[in-house]
């Protein structure tokens, strides 16, 4: 008489463990991408903050125009991610200049990335110097 003994193979061994870990790499992969852009977020909030401020610094007088067609550059330090901060100024019209607020910076992943602010000052409405 013989006997069956009821186990896996080793073929279906292998085939499982290579199920498993094929998912958790996917696993490990998505949540890495997760936390990358979720990093990357983070960054692009502080960088609409600094634009934000320095356009109100520019508003309530401040931080000087510059010089119409011409640009300010400052390097800022938050987290310790330099951003650099571009104030350009462009005359649209004689008492009506458009001003850009540019903020850059590489983000941990290595992107270049930017986010800008426009507005615009005129000689008897916001203030302009």
């Amino acid at each position: 008489m013989i006997t069956t003994i009821k186990g896996f193979t080793l073929i279906e061994v292998l085939v499982a463990v290579f199920i498993i870990a094929v998912s958790l790499i996917g696993l490990v992969i998505g949540f890495s991408n997760g936390f990358a852009w979720m990093e990357e977020m983070e960054e692009t909030s502080v960088a609409n903050h600094i634009a934000q401020e320095k356009m109100e610094e520019l508003r309530g007088g401040v931080r000087e125009i510059p010089d119409p067609n011409s640009s300010t550059t400052i390097l800022e330090n938050p987290y310790e991610n330099p951003y650099e901060i571009t104030i350009a100024a462009t005359q649209v019209q004689p008492a009506l200049t458009q001003v850009t607020v540019t903020v850059s910076w590489n983000s941990h992943s290595g992107k270049a990335l930017s986010r800008s602010l426009v507005t615009y000052f005129t000689e008897n409405g916001i203030t302009k110097k």
